[in-house]
This record gives C-alpha cells, structure tokens and sequence, in this order.
C-alpha cells in the first residue's frame, strides 16, 4: 500500500519537475519504482515523457527517453525499451550532443545483444565507442569496450573478447578507477574458464592430448578462480551487490566445473535471494539454471528439471536468446540423463538454432568487417592524406618529364620506344607466368579434393557401413559399436583439423603455431625449438590464416625435402613489422620462388599468400647451412 501511495504522489509532482527541467529529479522518480510493479510504474514512465515534450530545453526530452529505455531494460522490457532507445538515437544524432548519442547507443548495444542480434549489438557499441573517443571520455570509452567484448563472447571469440577487457584494465589503471577494473578482471576471470573449457572439449578424446588438456584445464580453472576472488573483493570493496551477485553466479559456475558441487549449491542459492532482492531479470534466471545444474550434478533430478524449466520460461518470456540458450543446454544434459530423449531433442534443436545463427559466416565476417572498420579508421584518414600528397607530387614530376620531353625531343622518343617494348615483354611473361601457376595451383586443388573425397569413402565411408552392420546385428555389444563410433569421429576431427585450424579461432595465432610445432616433432622425429613473443591480436585475422598456412608449408617441406634433424621457428617485433624465420640444418636446395611450375608451386604459393597481405618471403639457402625462410608481415 506505501508502494502504491508513493507511486501515485511521484505521478502527481511530475508536471512540477518538468516545469523545472530537473532530468535528475524524473531519473529518481523512476529509479524509486524499480523493480517495476504492474502498470503504476508503467504510467509513472509514461507521465514522465509526456511531461517533457516540447520543452523549452531541447535536450530534456531525448534524455528522459534514455532514463525510461533503461528501466525497461533493467525489467527485461527490452522492446519497449528499444522503441524509446530509438526515438532517443535520432534526435540525439539530430541535436549532435555526444553524451545522449553515447548513452542511446550503449544501451541499444546491450538489448541488441540480449535479443541475439549481435551484428547491430556491435554496431551500436563500436558507434558509442566512437563517439565517447572523440569526446575523450575515457570512463564511457571503457564501459564501450566491455560491450564490445560481451559480444565476441558470445559468439565464442575468446581472444576478441579477452583482447578488449585488457583495454579496460588499461584505462581503468590509468585512471585508477576501481569499477572499470572490477569489470575488466570479472570479464577475463569468465574468460579463462571457457579458455579452460573449449581447449579440454577439444583435445581430451585424443590420447596423446589428453594429460595436457586435463593439466590445462586445471591451469585455467585456477587462474579463474583467483580472478573471481580478486573480482568479489573489488565488489565488496565498492558495496556493490549487483556487481557482486553477478560475479557470484559465474563462480558457481566455476565452481560446478571444479566438481563441488555442494558448494555451488550454496552459493547458487544465496544468488538466488540477492537476484530477487535486486530485481535484474538477467541475474534471476542465470541463478535459477546454477541450481538447477547444481541439484542435477547432486542427482536430485525432479529439482533440477524444476529450476531448469523456471529458468527457460522466464528467459523466453522476456526474449533473452542467450539465457535461453544456456537454459536449454542444461535441460538437454538433464533430460538426456533421465532417459527422457524426446523432450532432450526439442531442448537439443533450440539449442542448435542458436548455434546457427551465432555460428553463421555471414555473421562473423560482417561483425569482422565492422570491427575492423573502427580500428583502421584513423589509419586510413592518414593513408589517404599521404596518397593525395602523393599524387599532387606525382602529378607535378610528370609535368615537369613532359617539359623535359619536349626538350630532349627524338632521343627521349627512341629510349621511350625501346622501354615500353622491354614492358611489353616482362608484362606478357609475367602473364604467362600467372597462367602456368594458376594451372598448377587448380591441379593441385583437384589434387586434395580427390584426397579427402579418398579419406571420407575409403575411412569414415567404410567406418559407418560397419557400424550399420552391426546395429542390425542383435548380439554386437554396444562396446564393439562404441569404439567403431568413436574411431569414425577421430577421423572426421583429423579431416576437419586438416582442413581449418581451429586452435587459430580459439587461442590465437601463438597457439595455433605450438600446437603446430607439436604436431611436426612427433611424427617426424626432428628437434624442434621455438622462441616466440606473444603475436596474438597483433596482426589481423585475414594475416593470421595467411601466416598460419605459409609457417605449414614450410614446414611440410622440411619434413619432406630437407633431410634435416633439427628445426628452429622464431619471430621478432618491430614498430612496424612482425618477423617470421624458420631455420633447419637440412642440405637445402636450389631456390626459384618465381617459377610457376608445379614442383616449386608450395613456394610460390608462400609468396603469393605473403604478397597478398603486403608481406614478404625471403630465402637464404646452402648445402652446408640448410635452409632459412623468413617472413616479413606487416603489424596493425
């Protein structure tokens, strides 16, 4: 009833803060109704815009839109908060105010984000990132950045994502500002645990990866750990419980995955009592999928399926895609361990929705093309100030030969003729070049698909005609038909592996190169050393495959033509470049990057990929030294 009594006086004065233009008198006004309580908190939002309209401050209005946005936002309302979010955009971009525009398109960034949309989600973070750099607000800059890294988060861009809450930590060191840095190391703490997680997931069903992945995934648990205790100081230390219940429901999650799972149902319980104390419909249902993941760890299953199904309903009722994705995961493991297959399948096809639209190219490469867009704008103003400069003296020097060829009259004339032949010729052979080499390089092509087509028939092919057999054999033991499923999954991992390098998405460049090198030592028997400094996020992602597959290349030819016991592969770093060298003590050979015929077609093939990112390929080779390739890649 006092509720009801304070909503109706704050309903009453609103026309009395307007007539003031007090925008933080209305943002109170609505905060005090938080969480919202029916339509009483509706109308008070809905007095409040009406009250402003037309007022004499311009700016009033389309701030009083961002208040309202964001406590829709902070109800899980989050289309009605985007329509006002909107509204509040266009006449913050009409008016050109920065700190409305910042505002306007932070907030839509984060219910983008929430609904799924993560291609505009990222496109309004990197516009307020924008908005707030150029206005030198570091503070907004940072909280930009860690919307920016929620997303690639999402989408499973670990490295993207760890690469912009390190930005944070930068500017909230600098600044000595104790929230940026709470965020900063919550964010990285989630993200050594999923590091931990997807490089466990991918390595442990083959055996000679399985001890590293069991010691890496320990390796990261406990660093995470360490940063979700550093985190929940920090909350503590700043009194607040938002921040601290929302570190708490990721440390249950740790927690679970460190297997005790009493603990975690402790403290997935006591996040349950601050998130409905708090109100955030976010924190609510990710409380609610821990205890339920909890009850199932402790086998309390009719718990579990309990906690789980709350946890789906509220999620799909306030459109949180990636709550709900979480939330049908987890029903998928319970439903699956009690037998019950036909509703795991509908949780399992929710699932894989999500999965194809997070995991879609298109996606990636526009989210791709739109972050790399941000970071080289500045760069590309100054390249184009350098390109007109050059053109204006290019302009100016053939002017100045005109005038000179005219002066030199017949002789200028005859050395012209007799150049423009000798072009001729280098461009006609360079032609023909490129014709021999795309040739050999489609024949190559066939090559390794008739390869792989060979490796499907001849091993997973044969390997699935096998397991049918013997499902339709009544007294095959399921043993026999596991292993047979099993091998057919190490092949099709070997092809796939074969044909991507996944550790290049998930851990970077660095990684990727290891396990690489790791790879090369055990079925070749050389000794293999390397000295790299750390080169991820230095270079960008269209480089990194090019300089991933040109180090492959070199080293399938020191396996296969060097003769060579030991290989070496070390880089260094300059202001500009990024030096690449691989060395073996082979007997070397006789080097022609430049013939396009098909045994020396591995080495162009170096070239070109170098060229086509502005890099180089040098070699230095001799019978007595072996061979040393080097590699010059151009940084960010």
């Amino acid at each position: 009833m006092k509720a009801l009594l304070l909503s109706l006086f704050l309903i009453s004065t609103i026309p009395l803060f307007a007539q003031s233009s007090e925008a933080d008198s209305l943002n109170s006004m609505i905060s005090n109704c938080q969480p919202f309580d029916g339509d009483i908190c509706r109308k008070i939002v809905q007095n409040a815009i009406e009250s402003v309209k037309g007022n004499s401050d311009e700016q009033l209005y389309p701030r009083v839109l961002i208040i309202s946005g964001k406590a829709y936002l902070d109800n899980g309302l989050f289309e009605e908060g985007k329509q006002l979010l909107l509204v509040a955009k266009r006449i913050s971009d009409s008016l050109g105010v920065a700190t409305l525009r910042g505002d306007a398109n932070k907030l839509l960034g984060i219910i983008a984000r929430n609904q799924g949309d993560f291609e505009q989600s990222l496109a309004y973070h990197l516009s307020a990132a924008k908005i707030w750099e150029e206005s030198g607000n570091k503070i907004q800059l940072a909280r930009s950045y860690l919307g920016i890294s929620s997303v690639f988060f999402d989408t499973d861009r670990l490295a993207k994502s760890q690469y912009y809450d390190n930005l944070v930590m930068g500017i909230a060191e600098e600044l000595d500002n104790d929230e940026l840095r709470f965020n900063a190391i919550s964010n990285i703490a989630v993200n050594s645990m999923m590091t931990g997680i997807n490089y466990y997931q991918q390595n442990i069903e083959d055996s000679s990866m399985a001890q590293q992945a069991r010691d890496t995934l320990d390796y990261y648990f406990r660093k995470s750990e360490v940063e979700f205790y550093e985190g929940l100081a920090l909350a503590r230390k700043m009194g607040s419980q938002e921040d601290e219940l929302s570190l708490l429901n990721n440390l249950v999650a740790l927690t679970m995955n460190m297997e005790n799972n009493e603990k975690a149902l402790k403290l997935a319980k006591a996040s349950e009592i601050l998130a409905e104390a708090n109100g955030d419909i976010s924190l609510i249902i990710h409380s609610k999928i821990n205890i339920g993941s909890a009850y199932r760890r402790l086998e309390n299953l009719d718990m579990a399926a309990k906690y789980g199904e709350e946890s789906l309903a509220l999620a799909k009722k306030h459109g949180l895609a990636r709550k709900e994705y979480v939330a049908n995961r987890s029903l998928y493991d319970l439903y699956k361990l009690m037998g019950n297959y036909r509703q795991a399948n509908v949780n399992l096809e929710a699932m894989r929705d999500y999965d194809n639209k997070v995991g879609n190219m298109e996606l990636n490469e526009a989210m791709a093309k739109l972050e790399l867009e941000y970071q080289n704008e500045k760069s590309e103003k100054q390249i184009l100030l350098q390109k007109n400069s050059i053109l204006e003296l290019t302009a100016e020097n053939m002017r100045n030969k005109r005038q000179q060829a005219y002066m030199a009259g017949g002789s200028i004339f005859l050395l012209l003729l007799v150049f423009f032949f000798f072009q001729l010729n280098r461009v006609k052979k360079d032609r023909n070049d490129k014709v021999a080499f795309a040739e050999a390089l489609i024949n190559t092509q066939e090559e390794e698909r008739i390869r792989i087509g060979r490796d499907l028939h001849d091993g997973i092919g044969q390997s699935l005609l096998l397991i049918k057999k013997q499902v339709l054999i009544p007294d095959k033991t399921t043993d026999e038909i596991g292993h047979l499923i099993t091998h057919t999954l190490e092949e099709v991992r070997a092809i796939s592996r074969d044909l991507h390098p996944f550790h290049l998405k998930q851990f970077g460049l660095n990684a990727a190169i290891t396990d690489m090198l790791s790879k090369v030592e055990k079925s070749s028997g050389l000794f293999v050393s390397k000295a790299l400094p750390d080169m991820d996020e230095l270079i960008s992602r269209k480089s990194e495959i090019h300089v991933y597959r040109t180090i492959q290349e070199a080293l399938n030819n020191v396996v296969k033509h060097a003769q060579a016991t030991a290989l070496k592969l070390s880089a260094e770093l300059s202001e500009s470049m990024l030096l690449i060298s691989i060395q073996d003590n082979g007997i070397g050979f006789e080097k022609d990057v430049k013939s396009p015929v098909s045994r020396s077609l591995g080495l162009r093939t170096m070239s070109e990929r170098m060229a086509s990112i502005g890099g180089k390929v040098s070699i230095a080779s001799s019978h007595s030294s072996g061979t040393t390739i080097t590699l010059r890649v151009p940084r960010n």
